[in-house]
């Protein structure tokens, strides 16, 4: 099953040193945003049933580069949870 989280990032830019650090690291399934402000990877086309290991793998893959990972999102969870705060 295809799983899409994201990894919210604690930089402020992507150099493409790092970029091409990520793609080496495991992320060649993934690409690189900016949401609100923010710098995300975003995983889309990891083929996986345990969603909990799958993020774990990807958040030790770019810590082991020395990137900062400040949190997860989950796009399939983030509509339930403003549908949640709208109520």
């Amino acid at each position: 099953m295809k799983q899409e989280f994201r990894l919210v990032l604690g930089v402020d830019e992507i150099a493409d040193e790092l970029a091409d650090s990520l793609f080496e690291a495991g992320f060649d399934d993934s690409h690189v945003i900016r949401s609100g402000g923010r710098i995300c990877i975003v995983v889309d086309d990891r083929d996986t049933t345990d969603l909990e290991n799958a993020i774990r793998v990807a958040v030790e893959a770019a810590q082991s580069i020395g990137v900062t990972v400040s949190h997860v999102e989950i796009p399939a969870v983030e509509h339930i949870n403003a549908e949640l705060a709208a109520n």
